[in-house]
């Protein structure tokens, strides 16, 4: 009975239902839309946000590119360098060995000739003896124990080491001291100091 009651209803009410549908359709159209012309703005934007990104990418290329060519450049030599170091210290070592005069002088020239040469294109001999050792110069071959020196001091020199433009191309062979002593004190001062704190603290 409810059923048959519904659709007498709609059968006669037509005309309410068709205007629930009309203002339906009009709010439908009021919803407010893009335009064409806001639609081109927004895709210009993004790309011009695109190219932005694209160009600020190449711009890191070309720094990358000219910072790498400008390393390049800066140590092309470091492979004939290392070649002509083996002779350079054979030559020093030359020196060293008790030989006629002239035979000295001429291996002296030729010596003083290189080392003026290697300098100019930016070699250096790491410092060593006398000098708290450090493990981006120097490599330890020994260690000594010994008084005499602050604990990783380098005391003698094993072999020469070597930097190119600031840039380390052969690490310096070196003996290291060891300071059980200085150790022993740095241990005794830390106790003492912290005694002291705590009686400061308890006053």
């Amino acid at each position: 009975m409810k059923k048959n009651n519904e659709k007498e209803e709609k059968q006669e009410h037509p005309e309410k239902d068709e205007k629930i549908n009309n203002q339906e359709k009009q709010e439908e159209k009021e919803e407010p839309e893009e335009t064409k012309e806001e639609q081109l703005e927004k895709q210009v934007e993004e790309y011009k946000e695109k190219m932005q990104r694209i160009r600020a990418d190449f711009d890191n290329f070309q720094k990358r590119s000219e910072k790498e060519k400008e390393e390049f450049v800066k140590y092309a030599n470091e492979g004939l360098i290392l070649k002509v170091l083996e002779a350079y210290e054979d030559l020093g070592r030359a020196l060293e060995v008790k030989k006629t005069e002239d035979l000295k002088e001429g291996v002296e020239l030729i010596y003083k000739k290189l080392t003026k040469i290697l300098k100019d294109e930016g070699l250096e001999e790491i410092k060593t003896v006398n000098e708290k050792f450090d493990p981006y110069k120097h490599e330890a071959l020994l260690v000594e124990k010994t008084d005499k020196y602050d604990n990783n001091t380098v005391i003698e020199e094993l072999a020469k080491g070597y930097s190119l433009k600031s840039k380390v191309i052969k690490y310096a062979k070196v003996k290291v001291s060891k300071n059980n002593t200085q150790k022993n004190n740095q241990k005794k001062n830390k106790v003492i100091n912290y005694g002291k704190t705590r009686k400061s603290n308890r006053n």
